[in-house]
């Protein structure tokens, strides 16, 4: 979405957009993630993006650790 894009938001797609950068953040809060949708909303889904991104990265290293941790196991144990 570009930032043109952003403009023809309603009320209730911007309080969504909020939510979604506040849920599980520990630096916004809904008033804040509100504030910031309504002066850079292009921001805020370039952030969401990078959260995805650390999101999935997290899990795949979380998941090469667990066949790692497996791989000793059966060599070791």
């Amino acid at each position: 979405m570009t930032k043109g894009n952003f403009a023809y938001m309603n009320r209730q797609e911007q309080r969504d957009l909020a939510q979604r950068l506040a849920d599980d953040s520990e630096v916004f809060d809904f008033a804040k993630a509100l504030e910031v949708v309504e002066s850079r909303p292009w921001e805020v889904e370039k952030l969401l993006r990078i959260r995805e991104e650390n999101r999935k990265s997290q899990e795949e290293f979380a998941r090469i650790v667990e066949r790692q941790r497996r791989a000793l196991i059966e060599d070791y144990g």
